[in-house]
């Protein structure tokens, strides 16, 4: 009989109220620290797209019409 499990069940069982609540802390931790990571990944990519909107406003209809035809003609010649 494997006894592993019932072991593994048994130890689980004499862990106290507190620290299971610390473990629990210790995982709300974690995953705050994970989202705090992502928001700083996204602001990350999104500074530079503030700073290239605000040069794009000053950017004459004329350039800014041929710089889009330019585009589009770049993305057909990379598919």
């Amino acid at each position: 009989m494997d006894t592993s499990a019932t072991n593994a069940h048994t130890e689980q069982a004499t862990l106290s109220v507190e620290a299971v609540a610390d473990m629990l802390d210790t995982l709300d931790a974690a995953d705050l620290h994970r989202t705090i990571a992502e928001l700083e990944d996204l602001l990350a990519t999104l500074r530079p797209a503030a700073s290239v909107r605000a040069q794009l406003a000053a950017v004459d209809r004329k350039t800014l019409q041929a710089a889009l035809i330019l585009r589009r003609q770049r993305a057909r010649v990379r598919r």
